[in-house]
């Protein structure tokens, strides 16, 4: 059967769990890192939310939003680390979803407040 030779591409795993993951990240399950991404934002951010408004029984969106965002931030500074884990306009989202999250914060306080 030579045909089966090349339907699957197998991850090569002679250089360690860095470049099969590499590999998983830039060939079929590319869209593995935005969900992950995605994830930990949405935990945070509803989570953190959720937790407030039983605490106090109102909710600071802006606040969250910017820690979630900080969150997911970090974890694309991390993922950046090693080439080929996060492709760059996927940063370029994450950097441009925290400065817009901020500018909501920082815009959404009263005089007052701040």
């Amino acid at each position: 059967m030579i045909f089966l030779e090349y339907l699957y591409a197998l991850p090569n795993s002679t250089a360690g769990i860095d470049s099969i993951i590499t590999q998983m990240t830039t060939g079929s399950f590319y869209w593995i890192i935005p969900l992950i991404l995605f994830f930990v934002f949405m935990v945070v951010f509803v989570g953190g939310i959720s937790r407030q408004r039983l605490r106090t029984g109102t909710a600071d969106y802006s606040a969250w939003a910017v820690m979630a965002s900080i969150s997911i931030f970090l974890l694309a500074l991390l993922f950046s680390v090693t080439a080929g884990f996060i492709r760059l306009d996927w940063l370029v989202i994450v950097v441009s979803l925290t400065i817009l999250s901020g500018v909501w914060f920082f815009l959404d306080r009263r005089a007052s407040e701040v």
